[in-house]
């Protein structure tokens, strides 16, 4: 079972994830992109196989130029863990590498 990270470092950490908010409680990590020049469902595709490649797997909510990530560990109690920062960084490299913001 994945281990869920303090409050103290998950507010840490977050706050060096420039567009991540967190939610109330601190056990939930959110962001929406933008794409310009592409359907956000190509985003969409590579955050999944980035995913299956993490085995750790977010909340999407597809608009047709917009992606909405949300991250939590279930199995952790619903918390944040590292997983969902690793996945966050890699989730950041991808929408910058598809010219969202």
């Amino acid at each position: 079972m994945p281990e869920a990270l303090s409050a103290a470092e998950v507010r840490t950490r977050a706050a060096e994830l420039p567009g991540w908010e967190l939610d109330e409680d601190g056990t939930v990590l959110r962001r929406t992109y933008r794409l310009a020049h592409l359907p956000a469902a190509i985003l969409a595709v590579h955050i999944a196989q980035i995913q299956d490649e993490l085995n750790h797997h977010s909340d999407l909510l597809l608009g047709y130029d917009s992606l909405a990530v949300t991250l939590t560990t279930h199995a952790a109690g619903a918390r944040i863990t590292e997983a969902d920062f690793e996945l966050a960084h890699r989730i950041g490299e991808a929408a910058v590498a598809h010219g969202a913001h």
